[in-house]
């Protein structure tokens, strides 16, 4: 698997989860930083424009907004809080960041996504914080979306 893929995963808040009535999670796998970064900056913001119903010129402003946080805030997880301060009711990012943080680091997400995949994918005797092997990886990506739907975070 490609140890340079990132991911954006994002649960809708607010007036979208009272219309569905369930939880709305989103994960889009990328090919590095870079385009992951520019996921942020155009897709992902169109769909914050378009819960926040924000017009043209806000919707410049917001970019605006973001690209000043992405270049002050370099760290993922520092990122994501910033954004997240910006999205309040509308959507949240629960993770913003490489596979291998995924496998691999001590965050709240990526040890309740580990304990997951250990639950479905292990034999039963791993801790479920032990980090996921690079070999994995794969079946990771695969219990994604199974955890989006179904676990709390």
């Amino acid at each position: 698997m490609d140890d340079q893929l990132w991911a954006l995963c994002f649960l809708d808040e607010g007036i979208a989860l009272s219309i569905i009535s369930r939880k709305e999670t989103r994960c889009q796998w990328l090919a590095g930083e870079d385009q992951a970064r520019e996921f942020i900056l155009t897709d992902y913001l169109q769909h914050v424009a378009e819960l926040g119903e924000l017009d043209p010129d806000q919707h410049i402003a917001a970019r605006e907004r973001f690209e000043l946080l992405m270049e002050q805030f370099p760290d993922p997880q520092v990122l994501t809080e910033y954004l997240n301060d910006l999205t309040t009711g509308l959507t949240r990012i629960v993770w913003f960041g490489p596979l291998a943080a995924l496998a691999e680091d001590y965050s709240d997400f990526a040890l309740a996504l580990r304990a997951h995949y250990w639950d479905e994918y292990g034999e039963g005797d791993e801790d479920p914080v032990t980090p996921v092997p690079e070999v994995d990886w794969p079946y990771l990506v695969e219990a994604m979306d199974d955890f989006l739907l179904n676990e709390d975070y």
